[in-house]
């Protein structure tokens, strides 16, 4: 069996340069129904909640659970944008437990790249796993987070898609979904 977790520091910021917020409670400071989108897939226990007590500050975190193989847990939110000159910023504490090379867990912060009709474009994933064996290609561009403690990210959309996703014409990109995921691959 295996078991991980995914704790996310607020908050996550998508925004424009000139500063608006595009995600709707992105810092789960009102109940995750507000803003968020819940699903979870297989077999074990799955769950996602928000507290106060996963950082040391008053503020409150999110957190995405999934415990046995395979399967997987999702917090997320999709939200519409005005071209792919974007920033995303959040803090992340990852952490998986137990795994072999081929049942393992991977903690993962999502950001998914879609069309207006909802096609899935491309990914990139931030994932903490000792046992994952994802690969990048043109459409999935992956950072391996080797200190899961606390720490902060920021993701230059538009330098990443012309970068890192050579799979993904930044012109069709009508909407930006972010993700808490843990995940179980069992094979």
């Amino acid at each position: 069996m295996s078991r991980k977790l995914l704790i996310l520091f607020l908050p996550i910021v998508l925004g424009i340069s000139a500063g608006q917020e595009l995600l709707t409670n992105g810092d789960f400071e009102q109940e995750l129904s507000v803003g968020w989108s819940y699903a979870d897939s297989g077999y074990g226990t799955h769950q996602a909640l928000r507290g106060t007590g996963y950082d040391p500050d008053p503020d409150y975190e999110a957190w995405v659970y999934q415990y046995d193989n395979p399967g997987w847990t999702r917090l997320s939110q999709t939200v519409n944008v005005p071209g792919v000159a974007l920033t995303l910023s959040f803090w992340a504490k990852f952490s998986q437990s137990g795994g072999t090379s081929t049942c393992w867990p991977a903690a993962c912060f999502q950001v998914c790249y879609h069309d207006a009709n909802d096609n899935l474009l491309g990914e990139t994933r931030y994932f903490y796993s000792t046992y994952a064996t994802w690969v990048p290609s043109p459409t999935l561009s992956l950072y391996r987070i080797t200190n899961p403690d606390w720490n902060y990210y920021e993701l230059n959309i538009a330098d990443e898609i012309t970068q890192n996703l050579p799979g993904v014409n930044p012109g069709d990109v009508a909407k930006v979904k972010v993700a808490l995921w843990s995940y179980t691959y069992s094979g």
